[in-house]
């Protein structure tokens, strides 16, 4: 009698080194895919970065006006580059007295 088809050794192992074949590349495919949102965030941030400390060195002073102007420089430069964070609200003012509505 001969083995029912797929059932030899042969072919399980023929299944088995198809499984882990496809299991690797779509591993494989996945990893890069990764690496590229890595990537692109990595560029997003620096870019972040670089605004800041533009606005950083042309407003080196820590008076509020001049705090006032870095913020305003800071946002622009994030508008003009398309980034995130360039329509926030500014912080809220802390609480200065103890009296909280609620």
């Amino acid at each position: 009698m001969t083995p029912a088809r797929g059932t030899s050794p042969g072919g399980r192992r023929r299944r088995l080194a198809l499984l882990l074949a496809l299991l690797a590349a779509a591993l494989w495919a996945e990893c890069a895919a990764a690496d590229d949102k890595l990537r692109q965030s990595d560029g997003v941030w620096k870019a972040m970065d670089n605004c800041t400390r533009a606005a950083i060195k042309a407003y080196p002073d820590y008076t509020a006006e001049a705090l006032a102007k870095r913020e305003a420089q800071r946002r622009l430069c994030l508008r003009r580059g398309n980034l995130p964070g360039a329509d926030d609200a500014p912080a809220p003012a802390a609480a200065s007295s103890g009296d909280v509505s609620k």
